[in-house]
Order: structure tokens, then C-alpha cells, then sequence
């Protein structure tokens, strides 16, 4: 079958209409298909945003228990004997 253009049907297309009906439903099909990945593509993206968002939250109040822990001074706690 030829490749049809955008917008126009294929010479004598009614000379064969199944045919140029079939060619038809296969692009459409081709199409959904690739739009059902790029759908799956964006869940993924998406999953992963969220993912990493969270984990620059936990990252920030993780730092800010820091912070506090080195002003009240519980940050460094030396375990280190004396070796004589």
C-alpha cells in the first residue's frame, strides 16, 4: 500500500476500499498504541518526581534536626578511650 498524505486518501482509493479501511485501521491502531506509551511514560516520570520530591523533604528536615543537634551540642559525641 502507498503512504498516504496528511488529509487525502490514496488514488482510486474506491476501487479498494477495504484495503485503503484496513491501511486505516492499522495507522490508528500504531497510534494508540504509541500514545499508550508515551501515557506510561509520564506515570513514570511522574512516579519518579514524587519520589524525589519526598526525599528532598526528608533531606531538608533531616538537615534541620542537624542543625539542631550541633547548636545543642549532641551532634559530635567522642567514644574514643585513652590508649595507654
Amino acid at each position: 500500500m502507498h503512504i498516504i498524505k496528511p488529509n487525502t486518501l490514496p488514488a482510486f482509493w474506491w476501487a479498494f476500499p477495504w484495503a485503503t479501511a484496513r491501511y486505516l485501521h492499522q495507522a490508528a491502531t500504531a497510534v494508540k498504541e504509541y500514545a499508550d506509551r508515551l501515557d506510561a511514560c509520564i506515570d513514570l516520570q511522574d512516579q519518579i518526581i514524587r519520589d524525589q520530591s519526598a526525599e528532598i523533604a526528608r533531606l531538608k528536615l533531616r538537615n534541620v534536626e542537624l542543625f539542631d543537634d550541633i547548636v545543642a551540642g549532641k551532634a559530635i559525641q567522642p567514644d574514643a578511650s585513652i590508649y595507654e
